[in-house]
């Protein structure tokens, strides 16, 4: 009899186990797949947030650099003009 008690309470004390075990992994998956939405839309919201702050901000910098390039552009317009107003023979000119 003590035996038949014995099995009967580790088959109820299982079952209840294997529920809440179950009711646990229901729980993690549930919370996997919420927490991988969330990730997907704050990915989405972020690359979104920077696209737009780049093309704010791109002008800018490029108005900024402006003066650190001006010599280099300067020199780069004043050999293009000599190049092309360099006196070509009259077979190559158009």
């Amino acid at each position: 009899m003590a035996v038949l008690l014995m099995l009967s309470l580790l088959a109820v004390f299982g079952g209840v186990w294997l529920f809440f075990a179950a009711l646990c992994l229901m729980f993690r998956i549930t919370f996997w797949f919420v927490g991988g939405l969330f990730g997907l839309v704050a990915t989405g919201v972020s690359l979104l947030v920077l696209g737009i702050v780049g093309l704010v901000m791109l002008p800018l910098l490029g108005l900024i650099m402006l003066p650190f390039a001006l010599p280099l552009l300067l020199v780069v317009g004043l050999i293009w003009l000599l190049t092309r107003s360099a006196q070509l023979p009259l077979a190559i000119r158009r």
